[in-house]
């Protein structure tokens, strides 16, 4: 990149958490490698990430609910369950709207 500057609007985690009602341009389709929520390339690439250790801190652990979640699972969601699963999770940012919104995209 010129300069080394990162444009963090074109970031599969901006389209997929702070977009919020907008839609997803079309013009990224099929670049999300089906990333429904963010993504963790950037913590993949980073060369700081080198030193960095396994937790064993209990709030970083999956969430029982969806660790077998099936796509079905995931179109079926209500925004009940939605509520109640991620009520503690980074997740809720996008909203139900928005998860149903990137599951819609991803198709």
């Amino acid at each position: 990149m010129p300069n080394k500057v990162i444009d963090g609007s074109k970031c599969i985690s901006y389209y997929t958490i702070e977009l919020k009602d907008a839609l997803i341009p079309d013009k990224v389709k099929g670049k999300f490698d089906n990333w429904m929520f963010g993504c963790d390339v950037c913590q993949d690439v980073c060369p700081w990430n080198r030193f960095a250790t396994s937790t064993k801190e209990e709030v970083f652990n999956p969430i029982p609910e969806i660790l077998n979640f099936t796509t079905t699972d995931w179109e079926e969601l209500t925004e009940e369950a939605f509520k109640k699963i991620f009520s503690h999770s980074p997740i809720k940012r996008a909203k139900f709207s928005g998860i149903k919104r990137n599951l819609s995209f991803l198709k």
